[in-house]
């Protein structure tokens, strides 16, 4: 199978000049013509091509605008080189700012020319190369999200049906083994949540979860994310402390919002040492409501500050840092945020630690 020809858009008013490139590229190229800036526009509107050699002095519309245009419209990479008489600084500063890639300067050298073409038509493919590569890293991507939501779907009625089963059996047992199918429960319910964690993240990222606000008491979210949380606190020696002030009442989806207290305290406990503290905080702000939780933990870098809200952003673990393991709880905090036309952030605490706000934005 005959693999084509990469085409080059030569763009010239002077027959001569384009019979000159023609002849130069015409054995590894397909060379395609244009006499003037409207011709080409047309024709790139019309087809692909990897390349485009555009003289600069031409009449009515000049290559500055013609490049300026193409870089305007164009949808996908391909290299823009300006051949040109002009030799002056100013006028290849113009070309740049149109979006010119390169010039080549008249008279134009043949063996200059192919070697030219040669190299960006180099950088054409690898830039096709990559942009198939990211849509089948896309593909695969979907796949996985497929399967992953199908093993959710699948696992989340056998796993209730074992809650259910422990809670009976609870019921009829007393000491130790009590004990024991209590904390089987615990475990359970902390699988049960991440599946439906993961549906979440899964349903939010296609549009499909409906954010169901209603009028909420931000406050009582706060204190009760507190009370699950205050045996764990209690066992690390840390102190949980709520500045809810006139904590506001919101409209917002309760359950997401809990979720997301919920996983923002758990990470916070997660890296303050023993006999620090964890303070919780709800206020009213202008457009929203805030609610920050901030801890006692390494603290976050600038560097990372961004990209630990991103899917699966245990960025710190491929960076050797010391926070690590954020999986998918504070990727759905984002998700819940941009819900509510909000959004999520961290920033330094004073004396050492993170704050991580949440603002959500309330109609």
């Amino acid at each position: 199978m005959d693999v084509p020809r990469p085409a080059v858009l030569v763009v010239d008013d002077e027959p001569m000049n384009r019979s000159l490139i023609r002849a130069t590229l015409a054995a590894t190229c397909e060379v395609v013509e244009a006499s003037n800036g409207p011709e080409a526009l047309e024709l790139l509107n019309a087809r692909c091509v990897d390349l485009v050699l555009l003289d600069v002095m031409m009449p009515g519309m000049d290559g500055f605008e013609v490049c300026r245009r193409i870089n305007e419209a164009r949808t996908t990479y391909f290299p823009v080189v300006l051949v040109t008489a002009l030799g002056e600084q100013s006028d290849k500063n113009r070309g740049l700012e149109a979006g010119a890639d390169d010039f080549l300067t008249k008279p134009v050298d043949r063996r200059e020319l192919l070697l030219r073409t040669r190299a960006f038509l180099r950088l054409r493919e690898q830039d096709k190369i990559i942009h198939r590569q990211l849509e089948e890293m896309k593909g695969l991507q979907i796949q996985k999200d497929d399967l992953v939501a199908l093993l959710v779907h699948d696992l989340r009625s056998p796993l209730a049906g074992v809650v259910a089963h422990l809670q009976l059996l609870e019921e009829d047992l007393t000491g130790r083994a009590k004990a024991d199918v209590q904390q089987a429960l615990k475990a359970a319910d902390v699988a049960l949540r991440r599946l439906e964690e993961t549906l979440q993240v899964r349903l939010m990222e296609e549009g499909e979860l409906t954010v169901r606000r209603l009028p909420v008491d931000i406050g009582r979210i706060v204190q009760e994310t507190i009370a699950e949380a205050s045996g764990i606190a209690r066992r690390k020696n840390i102190t949980l402390l709520a500045e809810l002030g006139h904590a506001p009442t919101a409209n917002v989806d309760e359950a997401l919002v809990r979720r997301c207290v919920e996983n923002l305290l758990s990470n916070a406990l997660k890296y303050t040492p023993s006999g620090a503290d964890i303070s919780l905080e709800a206020h009213s702000v202008a457009g929203g409501v805030t609610i920050s939780v901030a801890d006692r933990g390494p603290g976050v870098p600038d560097t990372l500050k961004t990209g630990m809200f991103e899917k699966f952003g245990s960025i710190e673990v491929k960076k050797g840092g010391v926070r690590k393991g954020f999986g998918l709880g504070l990727y759905l905090v984002k998700l819940v945020a941009q819900g509510h036309e909000g959004s999520v952030s961290v920033e330094d605490r004073e004396g050492g630690g993170s704050v991580f706000r949440l603002f959500l934005g309330t109609p």
